[in-house]
């Protein structure tokens, strides 16, 4: 008992010793919370396209909405805002680190896990931090793995499919990707087991059509989320012009040293055999293996799916170990669990290279600035942005600003003159006079927000500038009058 408390205090600990350093993730979950405050549709929001209609999260989204009317979001120092924000970090991260403690007898053998992949990859981390709803996905794809691995027969029982189906439809509502969770059945079908793999296929579909009919809009939502794939990386030439997240991964040298060093341990355990090799090489072993190897083209692979599968696969092969040399009562056990958690929670809140506390000099943009306030746009205008975190980072302060963006989360859903410009700044390495069809598009209520260093402003001296915050500049058409240009260098 002393062990589980132990195992499960440092597991709870550790997103709110973060929070407490002051940490907020500076991206999606910025924007989901924002939009939760504000009421509004995506399309009140952002200058789109036409085709998706459907919020692609709809599911993360209408959770914070029933959150938001909670008495302690409401009364929270910072602002709704920023309480849907830390709630999502916080539960979101629990959700995922506590994932496989139910399926273990050894909890130590879960810490041990995941100390193992804050060391030898260390972008779990950050990532289990980042109140996306793709966590949501992470904790499906390693409960449906253990629903498959763990039980006795090669396909689970009515209980477990059921299960299998109920996962795949909650993440297919609130995170939206459900074609990725036909993963684990190709991981399944890998690892031998042919008819198993069949049949979770007959799961994905039942359960993907759910989650989609959840939506309101089945066929809609299951076609726009395809297309919404595809527009991630629409009109690219070079890796540069997409998000990092979409680069191919190095090949994570330490993870492989890491599984390799495992796998020779098992080797000269006594008593190895074929049969022994066959259950260390299960469904999880090959999700990891396929997640590394779809890595080298996209490393989001082996974050989601790849270091998920890694930590389950850890503490399977720890559990085993361990019942081997230290007995269930033993007091041993209780030493080792508070050792391994001390390295966890340390290996977890230390703010290596300031991985929590680099947000703390985040300015931002706010209508509630005197100084910020006349250079924001005015009621129907739009903000021409030069990047995504403009929209993350202004959105959040001003959920109910009446004014849109023309780049959101995701150039994919802008229209296509937007998103050609956006692509030759990027071609160009943020050449500003890439915007100049921006500039000509401009009316007097619209602004331009460019993020540039230096003293000077933008080279588009059509428009008069303002230095609104670190690295900010908001453009303006020149307005008729005395002391119209207005430049205030840092």
């Amino acid at each position: 008992m002393a062990v589980w408390i132990v195992a499960v205090m440092v597991l709870v600990f550790i997103p709110f010793k973060i929070i407490s350093l002051g940490f907020l993730p500076m991206d999606d979950a910025l924007r989901h919370a924002a939009k939760a405050v504000s009421g509004k549709t995506w399309q009140q929001i952002l200058v789109m396209r036409e085709g998706f209609e459907i919020d692609p999260s709809p599911g993360w989204q209408q959770i914070l909405t029933w959150v938001n009317p909670c008495q302690w979001v409401r009364h929270w120092d910072g602002g709704p805002t920023e309480a849907l924000v830390l709630f999502s970090v916080a539960s979101l991260m629990l959700l995922v680190t506590c994932c496989g403690l139910p399926w273990l007898r050894r909890p130590e053998a879960w810490l041990g896990a995941l100390l193992a992949a804050t060391v030898f990859a260390p972008a779990c981390t950050t990532r289990f931090m980042r109140g996306r709803p793709y966590l949501v996905t992470d904790f499906v794809v390693m409960t449906i793995l253990l629903i498959w691995t763990r039980c006795s027969s090669r396909v689970p029982r009515p209980f477990g499919l059921v299960c299998t189906v109920m996962l795949v439809a909650a993440s297919a509502w609130i995170h939206g990707s459900w074609y990725m969770l036909a993963l684990p059945g190709v991981a399944i079908f890998l690892s031998g087991r042919c008819m198993a793999g069949l049949v979770y296929g007959v799961c994905w579909l039942l359960g993907s059509f759910l989650g989609c009919a959840l939506t309101g809009h089945p066929w809609e939502f299951l076609f726009q989320s395809v297309e919404h794939m595809f527009g991630v990386f629409g009109h690219f030439v070079v890796n540069r012009q997409l998000e990092s997240e979409f680069y191919p991964s190095d090949g994570e040298t330490a993870s492989v040293l890491l599984v390799l060093v495992f796998l020779f341990w098992r080797w000269q355990t006594p008593g190895f055999s074929k049969m022994t090799l066959a259950r260390v090489l299960d469904p999880v072993f090959v999700m990891m293996v396929l997640g590394w190897v779809l890595g080298l083209k996209m490393r989001r692979f082996w974050w989601d799916y790849g270091i998920p599968s890694m930590v389950l696969w850890i503490a399977f092969e720890l559990q085993s170990h361990f019942e081997e040399r230290i007995s269930m009562d033993s007091p041993r056990r209780l030493a080792l669990a508070g050792c391994l958690a001390g390295a966890l929670f340390l290996g977890f809140t230390s703010d290596r290279d300031g991985r929590w506390t680099e947000n703390l000099t985040t300015e931002y943009l706010s209508m509630d600035n005197p100084a910020q306030a006349p250079w924001l746009p005015d009621p129907g205008g739009i903000i021409y942005n030069s990047d995504m975190d403009v929209f993350f980072q202004t959105f959040y302060k001003n959920p109910r600003a009446p004014w849109r963006y023309v780049l959101g989360f995701e150039p994919g859903l802008m229209k296509e003159d937007d998103l050609a410009v956006l692509r030759k700044a990027q071609w160009n390495f943020g050449d500003t006079r890439a915007f100049e069809p921006w500039v000509l598009k401009m009316r007097p209520q619209d602004r331009m927000i460019i993020h540039a260093s230096g003293g000077a402003p933008p080279r588009l001296p059509e428009l008069e500038w303002n230095y609104a915050a670190t690295e900010m500049w908001i453009g303006r058409l020149p307005r008729p009058g005395p002391g119209a240009a207005s430049h205030n260098p840092p």
